[in-house]
């Protein structure tokens, strides 16, 4: 295998990688979201967030986000509902 058909399988590996996310939900105080792309919104009582394929709405009290990190996102916060939302919508 040369170096051109070793790039292009990683290539293909991105984008395949780059279309799914994962979420963790434990009990209703924290959320680990892996394959975030941007914050949409942000207060206290609302985050919605874009996913690679679709977008995110969680609702609560007191919510805050921590460890945004590459692709990666921690939620903590009396999570109340969970929405998934369209990307014709967000």
């Amino acid at each position: 295998m040369n170096i051109n058909d070793l790039a292009i399988k990683f290539e293909d590996f991105k984008k395949t990688r780059n279309r799914h996310s994962d979420i963790q939900i434990t009990d209703n105080t924290e959320m680990i979201l892996d394959g975030c792309r941007r914050v949409i919104r942000y207060d206290e009582n609302e985050i919605c967030l874009e996913l690679p394929s679709l977008g995110v709405e969680i609702v609560g009290m007191k919510l805050k986000i921590h460890n945004f990190s590459v692709g990666g996102v921690i939620i903590e916060g009396d999570i109340h509902s969970v929405t998934f939302i369209s990307k014709e919508e967000l």
